[in-house]
């Protein structure tokens, strides 16, 4: 009998032919390429139809026994039947046990703090692949705020005005580039058409130097002095669904990006922490 999971990529690679004839078995799509297959086409699809709600039912009750092993008998109130009806329904599809950890995740915090995470967000997270998954996780561990903004923010440059002489200006640019850090801007474009960064690149007002700003980068604040009265940043900003996820995942520190990042800031600001 077949498992109720999908073969892992986790397995020896074999020929095309082979491979193709063990993923039509296991959804039990092999009725043409097994010559000696007697069943009726009805009982080919009635048999593909049963493994298909074995695998779903083995997805719900992995999240459901998930979510109840992270419980601590923590106060709750009843779920929106609504909001549970659509999440039963999408969970059922997820199949990695990476992402069924999140789900259920999703689904304790919606019984302790009910409305934290919207059915647009769900939504959004069932089309995600696990390498989009790993590909905001990452985008995550290079974000910061700044200031009481609880906004995420992508700074993608800082710009600076300096007077040279009578009118005469000189304009300087300091981009922050991401692809040394396995993000290139392709990915930063993946993420916009999920609808997890803002399309549009905002500037922000121009920073008083008499005033400092606090930027908060992997849980440590920074303060931020500018030399001159004309520096501004140019920034991507998480979206209000991208917020509710990124509360939800795990990221790692990225060291490197830190001291780039503190570094390039250094050539415009006095930093303190």
């Amino acid at each position: 009998m077949a498992t109720t999971q999908p073969p892992s990529k986790n397995r020896l690679r074999t020929n095309s032919k082979s491979r193709t004839h063990a993923l039509a078995q296991h959804f039990g799509y092999d009725g043409l390429i097994n010559s000696n297959n007697e069943l009726s086409l009805t009982k080919r699809y009635l048999n593909s139809q049963q493994l298909q709600y074995q695998c779903e039912q083995s997805n719900i009750e992995t999240i459901f026994k998930l979510t109840y092993d992270e419980c601590n008998n923590e106060t709750t109130t009843e779920p929106d039947p609504d909001w549970l009806v659509r999440f039963i329904k999408m969970a059922k599809q997820v199949y990695s046990s990476s992402m069924q950890r999140l789900w259920a995740q999703i689904l304790k915090q919606e019984l302790t703090h009910p409305g934290t995470t919207s059915l647009r967000a769900l939504t959004i997270l069932i089309s995600m692949t696990h390498k989009e998954a790993l590909l905001f996780q990452r985008i995550m561990s290079v974000s910061c705020q700044i200031n009481n903004n609880k906004d995420r923010k992508i700074i993608t440059s800082i710009k600076t005005t300096k007077k040279v002489i009578y009118f005469w200006t000189k304009n300087n640019s300091y981009p922050i580039e991401y692809h040394q850090y396995a993000l290139p801007y392709s990915s930063i474009i993946i993420l916009m058409d999920l609808g997890l960064i803002l399309k549009t690149e905002f500037e922000s007002s121009k920073i008083n130097p008499r005033q400092s700003i606090q930027l908060y980068f992997q849980s440590i604040s920074y303060t931020l002095n500018s030399y001159n009265k004309n520096t501004s940043f140019t920034y991507y900003r998480i979206s209000p669904i991208g917020q509710e996820l990124a509360s939800l995942i795990d990221y790692n520190s990225n060291n490197k990006y830190q001291d780039y990042l503190l570094n390039t800031l250094a050539s415009v600001f006095t930093i303190t922490t």
